[in-house]
């Protein structure tokens, strides 16, 4: 298909009267919105924002939580030939000021009338303001419109539908500083955004009739715009959640079939699973243990590709009905599988949900390819791995295992830069490193700029030690720095929860389970120092991206003086010969 509004005409003319996208009502009970009345209702805000003034080409920016208007704006934005941009409210307001700034925005939709504060300075290019609390304002520049009047003027404006664009039309630019650096605009097409969709279903198996799907992940993430488009396609029934802070208290009602989510969600899940079980004690005690263990053996089983012998099935039959299947109900029992991307999830995760019958499939994309690069598929995944390559890209592996790419879904370049840094002989240079095993599988073993070296020599790849620390439950976020130093060492953000309300830190048991934890690595991975940190890493400080990955050169400038006076008290004291028993702990408040 040319573009994908074609799916949503098909699903208004096939499915009419089904439920399209669900969205919480004041009273608390899930509210549907048919395909017809979803097709019907994009229609009218498409009028509606000509009517505002804009223009095929022109730049539309969104500012607000996931929800129905969300999408109403995002489709009948592409139904006017719009370009839609989305931003994350909790990104800083200098970077928001920036994209808006350089992509010349022409409209924008925001939640409430607060995030014109956050924002503060509007560019001139904006002719209008929609905001979607229904607050109006006699303001003379930009126009302040509510949701209400948008809808009416869009409903009695006598403009007809428009037809769809072409797919070579603009459809959205995604604006990515990766973990450094200034936002910089990425342009796809109607056309490609349509090719990403359709290798994704071509990859993954089709959800059953009536499945159900959870947009939680900002919208302003093109993996989650790109997957409500998925389930548009196959008539999927799209559950939308605001505040994702609260999508594990919806999801057993939703009961999902395709849930998608990022590492840290899945850490957070797994170590709160892990958690109760704990609490757990005597016979319920022993179930739990029980069951996870035969789990684990039936699960090794099918990952090996062996068949579970009769004995093995009949002890997996009881541990399902007694535990496993209770523990698959805090998704609501209906999953087919999950999938899991923007960063590597540690390998432990992955087995431990597959244990009672979670498949979490990890997938490889990147901002400046559209298309995803690898995949899992629940008839095909080896955790561990991205998945293997998908038939929609040409992908070689340079010196050293660089990853090289072209294809249709590949990005011309950023907006307002030439492309001919970032390509050689065609080829996208991807920055990541990784291996192909012999079944097809891609490895990833690094990037570029997670590799460090020491003043030894060594090269060190700092995700996988960073893995192994935030396996203490009591660490958030783990960070490891060590470039041209003797030894390495650890900037750990504290979870408050799993320490309690303990009035003092008593760091000693800290620095045992930091100790016990890295013996697993080889003596030169083992940071010889951990900084502690009180205050959590976040969106707002500047420490994480809007994918919750780790700006490092921004904590590394952030927490210079602390970091630097940590190496000198470690070279001080002379501990490098020791530091598997002698780890330094420091706390910074």
């Amino acid at each position: 298909m040319d573009t994908v509004l074609e799916f949503l005409r098909d699903r208004a003319e096939d499915t009419a009267a089904n439920p399209a996208i669900y969205q919480i009502a004041s009273d608390g009970a899930w509210q549907p919105t048919t395909w017809s009345a979803l097709w019907s209702q994009v229609n009218t805000l498409a009028r509606g924002l000509r009517v505002l003034g804009l223009n095929p080409g022109d730049r539309l920016a969104i500012i607000a939580p996931s929800s129905l208007e969300w999408e109403l704006t995002h489709l009948a934005t592409l139904m006017n030939a719009g370009v839609i941009i989305g931003l994350d409210a909790h990104d800083t307001a200098t970077r928001l000021q920036k994209v808006l700034r350089d992509a010349e925005v022409t409209g924008l939709v925001i939640k409430d009338r607060a995030l014109l504060k956050k924002i503060f300075t509007l560019p001139p290019s904006i002719k209008f303001v929609v905001s979607m609390d229904d607050t109006a304002s006699d303001d003379p520049a930009p126009k302040l419109v509510s949701w209400r009047a948008l809808m009416k003027s869009g409903d009695g404006a006598a403009l007809g539908n428009q037809a769809l664009p072409k797919a070579e039309s603009p459809a959205t630019i995604i604006y990515t500083s990766g973990t450094t650096g200034e936002p910089k605009g990425i342009t796809y097409t109607h056309g490609q955004l349509a090719l990403a969709c359709e290798a994704i279903l071509a990859t993954l198996p089709a959800p059953r009739p009536g499945a159900r799907f959870v947009c939680w992940l900002p919208l302003s993430n093109l993996f989650q715009r790109i997957m409500n488009l998925c389930a548009m396609a196959t008539g999927s029934a799209i559950y939308m959640v605001q505040d994702p802070t609260k999508v594990l208290d919806f999801v057993p009602g939703i009961a999902p079939d395709v849930f998608i989510g990022v590492p840290r969600f899945y850490e957070k899940l797994a170590n709160g699973i892990k958690a109760k079980l704990a609490q757990q004690t005597g016979l319920r005690r022993g179930l739990c243990d029980y069951g996870l263990a035969v789990g684990r053996q039936y699960s090794a089983a099918l990952r090996a590709g062996q068949a579970p012998g009769m004995g093995l099935k009949l002890r997996y039959w009881l541990a399902d009905r007694l535990v496993l299947s209770r523990l698959r109900g805090l998704m609501g029992g209906r999953l087919q599988y999950m999938i899991s991307g923007s960063a590597p999830i540690p390998v432990w995760i992955l087995e431990f949900f597959h244990s009672f019958g979670w498949l979490v499939l990890e997938a490889y994309g990147l901002s400046e390819n559209i298309l995803p690069m690898a995949m899992n598929t629940p008839t095909a995944y080896r955790f561990g791995s991205v998945g293997k390559l998908l038939h929609a890209n040409q992908v070689k592996l340079g010196d050293g295992g660089g990853i090289n790419v072209v294809g249709a879904g590949v990005f011309s370049g950023y907006r307002g830069d030439t492309a001919k840094d970032y390509f050689v002989d065609g080829y996208y240079q991807t920055g990541d490193v990784g291996e192909i095993d012999d079944q097809g599988y891609l490895r990833l073993t690094g990037r570029n700029s997670d590799i460090i070296k020491t003043s030894a020599g060594r090269r060190i790849a700092l995700p996988p030690i960073e893995a192994v620390l935030r396996e203490v439950p009591w660490v958030d976020h783990a960070l490891v720095v060590g470039t041209s130093r003797k030894c390495l060492l650890a900037v750990l953000t504290l979870d408050n929860n799993a320490l309690g309300a303990a009035p003092a830190l008593d760091l000693g048991p800290l620095q045992a389970d930091i100790s016990a934890k890295i013996t697993v690595l080889a003596s030169h991975e083992q940071p010889a120092g951990a900084l502690l940190l009180t205050k959590p890493f976040s969106v707002d400080g500047g420490e994480l991206t809007t994918n919750l990955k780790l700006r490092r050169q921004e904590i590394e400038r952030k927490y210079r003086e602390p970091i630097d006076a940590l190496f000198a008290q470690i070279d001080r004291g002379g501990l490098l010969e020791q530091q598997s028993n002698r780890l330094v702990v420091q706390l910074y408040e």
